[in-house]
């Protein structure tokens, strides 16, 4: 019996088609050398597009050069191929097939490759191609370079069957219905077969779930789910025209089922429209806006903890049509089986997923969930941000304030802008200190903790942010982690002098007050030299400063600016539409702490608190007939300008009598 077996076993084998494989081998100098090639040195590389067609066995590799020369290149030792953006490289036999190929990464980053027949796919570090042709095309579309170590390459005696150059074994009915727009989807009747007649592009794939997307002229968005057996695309891939399927609707949603003749991809969208739709503070609309079957990112929501069958909630706080707070949720299902963070309560999340309906309900498919990170001290100030959140600036302890709060300064001179990072505008940007108290309410092991703190460590300062628009604070949740800084060598405070400056300090801003200490009806007052500007003064945080003060002299006073009111300013929101055109997309809100000049009194909205004052000499003290003739600047390095330059200046004042006014500040 066995005997029978081995003969029924060499006729089958005899029956079959032959297959051989072919090792194309980067990494080495012996591999290299049996490519014909000579190992290149270190930093250097060999340019496979001089080398000319290379031939192992019958299979023969020719390159094509990209942004950069598609190349094997020398790294300290370690030999690569490299293929850049635009590049590709071509297997090719004269006779049989090519059935196989399996490409092995050196480095597994921009490593997606796109072929122009067949089936390809990424497991790690390793990229299997099957299919049935005489040629098959690996093109690298994405950023920076491919780098491969090594590609085997199965071949058979049998005929191609999809060859790219021959015909299409499976033929589209010619009277099946045809579709041209994502957009009609929904108005064909269930069960509807039909083929589709132009370019989609892949936003995500998981497994048999292939979403799509299509832009009409205008860039706005339309989506679409495939389920069923697809090959695997790159997010970004355009999908060429011809594929076909059914109109389906399951448990609401509408989809696509039973798919054929997906080609495969030879070309990529540009990035940005890949990018998923920001929809943070507009839970609310996804619903009401249609944005089933299409990718979305939502910044600052809580989230419930996952349930056994990977039901969760999240929840946002935004505001309705009518500017009312409100809260919204929605329902997530871990479909894609991601690792689910351990939820805090009070912590923010930044969710990026699929919009789904299931049972006519939407639904959030997460694709990633990860913890919000802190937001920097200038932009609660810059953009009237307030809510609850965590600072992501290392904070500098200042003084106690009057009710348990403690006012603190992220002491920064420079800022890195990145409010309009989607748009692909950042930028550095010279700064002055932002400022904002602690508040511990009646916590008074809280208040004890923070101020014999010297520095908070970033997102370790957590709780609500309130008064925004006028004297920015925090009301503290939990006690923060203090640090020691080292390089801190002091504060880097503003200089207003009320004879010839505007104020434009900031609520709860600690800088140095110039003016003249007056009484006014018994009630202390900061004024200028003609008492055009008066601020009114609190000695709330210094209570025996004010006896030493003598009402008409001047002084320097290292203070603490209140603003009494908020300043008036227009907010307005642009609700997100599903159009890749960031100008409608950008929620929009007016800058809540900008100096309105406006009002020739606006100064009698600041309270000033002095911490300490010293006196004026008498160069200071300047008779109302002085004009200032020139004000003049000049940096730590001694060079004079007509404008502050970023950092520390030293100012100079220089009126019609000849006498000066020097001072020191920051811009």
């Amino acid at each position: 019996m066995r005997k029978y077996l081995s003969l029924v076993a060499i006729v089958l084998m005899t029956m079959a088609a032959w297959a051989d494989e072919v090792t194309f081998d980067f990494s080495s100098e012996s591999g290299l050398e049996a490519m014909g090639i000579t190992a290149p040195a270190q930093s250097n590389g060999v340019n496979l597009t001089d080398v000319g067609t290379i031939t192992i066995n019958g299979v023969s590799l020719t390159a094509v050069n990209g942004s950069t020369e598609t190349r094997v290149w020398n790294s300290q030792g370690s030999y690569t191929l490299r293929i850049y953006v635009g590049g590709s490289i071509t297997f090719a036999v004269e006779s049989g097939s090519i059935t196989d190929v399996t490409v092995n990464a050196a480095n597994t980053s921009n490593f997606d490759l796109l072929v122009n027949v067949g089936n390809y796919s990424v497991n790690g570090a390793v990229g299997t191609w099957s299919g049935s042709t005489s040629s098959v095309t690996f093109t690298h579309s994405t950023s920076k370079n491919a780098q491969i170590a090594s590609i085997v390459v199965t071949t058979s005696d049998e005929d191609p069957i999809d060859d790219p150059n021959g015909e299409d074994p499976n033929p589209v009915d010619p009277n099946i219905t045809k579709l041209d727009s994502l957009a009609n989807l929904e108005a064909l009747a269930d069960g509807t077969e039909f083929q589709f007649t132009t370019e989609a592009y892949v936003q995500y794939q998981w497994g048999d779930y292939l979403w799509l997307m299509q832009l009409d002229d205008e860039y706005y968005a339309y989506a679409a789910m495939v389920y069923g057996d697809v090959r695997q695309y790159p997010v970004g891939a355009v999908i060429p025209a011809g594929w076909t399927g059914k109109k389906t609707t399951y448990k609401g949603l509408v989809e696509i089922t039973d798919p054929t003749h997906f080609k495969a991809a030879t070309n990529m969208v540009d990035e940005m429209f890949t990018e998923p739709f920001d929809m943070t503070g507009y839970v609310s609309y996804i619903e009401s806006d249609h944005y089933e079957n299409m990718r979305v990112k939502i910044n600052g929501i809580t989230l419930s903890e996952i349930d056994s069958q990977g039901n969760f909630t999240i929840t946002s706080n935004e505001e309705d049509a009518d500017g009312n707070l409100i809260t919204v949720t929605m329902a997530g299902y871990n479909k894609f089986g991601i690792d689910y963070p351990a939820v805090d309560p009070t912590e923010k999340y930044n969710i990026d997923g699929m919009v789904t309906i299931y049972n006519d309900n939407y639904q959030l498919y997460p694709i990633t969930i990860e913890e919000a990170p802190g937001t920097r001290l200038w932009k609660v100030t810059y953009e009237g941000l307030e809510g609850n959140m965590k600072l992501a600036d290392s904070l500098y302890v200042v003084m106690p304030l009057t009710d348990n709060q403690i006012l603190v300064t992220d002491n920064s001179t420079e800022i890195f802008v990145d409010t309009y990072a989607e748009w692909g505008y950042t930028w550095y940007q010279d700064w002055y200190p932002t400022w904002i108290a602690l508040d511990c309410g009646d916590n008074t092991e809280l208040f004890n903790a923070v101020r014999q703190m010297q520095v908070l460590a970033p997102n370790t300062v957590r709780g609500e942010v309130v008064d925004v628009a006028t004297n920015p604070r925090m009301i503290l949740s939990s006690t923060p982690t203090g640090i020691t800084d080292p390089n801190f060598t002091g504060y880097y405070t503003y200089s207003y002098n009320l004879s010839y400056d505007k104020i434009q300090a900031l609520g709860n801003e600690y800088a140095l007050a110039h003016g003249k200490y007056k009484l006014i009806n018994g009630e202390p007052y900061l004024c200028s030299a003609e008492d055009t500007v008066m601020v009114r003064l609190d000695f709330s945080l210094n209570p025996e400063l004010q006896a030493s003060l003598v009402s008409d002299n001047r002084y320097e006073m290292m203070s603490v600016f209140k603003v009494n009111e908020p300043w008036e300013a227009e907010e307005y929101k642009v609700a997100p539409q599903r159009s890749f055109q960031p100008a409608v997309r950008k929620t929009m809100k007016a800058l809540a702490l900008k100096v309105h000049y406006s009002d020739a009194d606006y100064y009698t909205n600041y309270t000033i608190m002095p911490v300490s004052a010293e006196t004026v000499t008498a160069l200071y003290n300047i008779d109302t007939a002085k004009q200032v003739t020139k004000v003049s600047y000049v940096s730590p390095t001694g060079i004079v300008s007509g404008t502050p330059f970023p950092g520390v200046n030293i100012v100079i004042t220089q009126f019609n009598d000849g006498t000066r006014i020097v001072t020191k500040a920051l811009k």
